[in-house]
């Protein structure tokens, strides 16, 4: 368990490296941002087409539970609780169903990105999933309008969502010094929920938000990971076709995977119990870098970039103008159920 020090319910807190790590809380609290104003953020970057960076909303929420597992299967009604303290938290509404509007719009045809990599080891995409689409559904979304990408076709089935394009547009994009060809889900989607897992990564040093969509998204991904992934993570991310249709990012950190990743393999898959949400992808991720670290530390395997080196592809996605890679800038919110 982390040091109840660093545990301050309901706090947003403007953290240093090293408090983070040594799980002081040594920042000042600064109280939660005031109501409504997250939601301003995000309409006013649906109207305006402004990036994470643009906006002063590096805001990260993680909600926990060490209840969320009964006998190592998720438990849905927490599981659908920790998404509406998270989304209220981040929007500073009273609801989950005023949040959810004031990201997205009824007429979206909705995105959602998971991770098929690491699935099976994890066994939490299924529940993740059901969650979510009972959570817009619910909300006002049909179920038609929404797209689960990469995860098993019998989902579509079971919750009567749409499978997504499996097909590659026909124009290469250039981004940095590469070319190549976006997947033709960014045409069927209006709008992308991103649900990345958190994980070490043994070329990258660790993958969450923004590498779930790169990698993913391009039909070459293979050539795109020397030099650790860096600049091409932040170059594919900040695309117009993708960087556009971005909304939210939901981490799903019930499990998560500390070291030889991206596989989840025990013995370094370690139950979390919680969830991220943010606008900001590279916010997200450094603050996911400090949490695979402490617990690396708990467990004497050291940090990631004591073994790897720096994790280049933030700060490269941050003078992208994806977000904010300097804890300092970020407001880390951490609540329990």
């Amino acid at each position: 368990m982390d040091d109840p020090r660093s545990e301050r319910s309901d706090e947003a807190q403007r953290l240093t490296r090293r408090g983070f790590l040594a799980g002081a809380g040594t920042a000042a609290a600064v109280g939660l941002t005031e109501p409504g104003f997250l939601c301003r953020c995000f309409a006013q970057a649906r109207t305006e087409g402004l990036t994470a960076a643009d906006r002063d909303c590096s805001l990260v929420v993680e909600v926990r539970s060490d209840h969320v597992f009964k006998t190592q299967v998720v438990r849905l009604d927490l599981l659908r609780d920790l998404l509406k303290v998270g989304l209220t938290a981040l929007t500073g509404l009273g609801d989950e169903k005023q949040a959810w509007h004031s990201i997205l719009s009824l007429d979206d045809i909705v995105g959602l990105k998971f991770n098929q990599a690491g699935a099976t080891g994890l066994r939490v995409t299924e529940p993740m999933v059901a969650t979510l689409v009972a959570s817009l559904t619910d909300s006002g979304w049909d179920s038609a309008q929404i797209v689960p990408i990469e995860v098993p076709h019998a989902l579509h089935e079971k919750l009567g969502t749409t499978p997504p394009r499996r097909d590659w547009l026909p124009d290469e994009v250039p981004f940095g010094e590469v070319r190549d060809r976006l997947s033709g889900v960014l045409e069927q989607v209006t709008a992308i929920i991103n649900v990345p897992f958190l994980k070490h990564h043994n070329i990258a040093g660790m993958t969450c938000c923004l590498k779930n969509l790169s990698h993913a998204l391009v039909k070459h991904p293979a050539r795109l990971h020397h030099t650790k992934c860096s600049p091409y993570i932040g170059d594919i991310v900040a695309l117009p076709q993708i960087r556009g249709k971005l909304r939210l990012h939901v981490v799903n950190a019930l499990r998560i995977v500390i070291d030889k990743g991206p596989d989840a393999r025990p013995p370094n898959i370690v139950d979390r119990g919680a969830l991220l949400l943010g606008l900001d992808p590279v916010a997200l991720d450094s603050i996911g870098l400090e949490i695979l670290n402490r617990v690396r530390l708990r467990g004497g395997l050291g940090k990631i970039e004591d073994y790897q080196g720096e994790v280049t592809f933030l700060p490269a996605a941050a003078a992208r103008g994806l977000g904010r890679c300097e804890l300092h800038q970020i407001e880390y919110v951490r609540r329990r159920l």
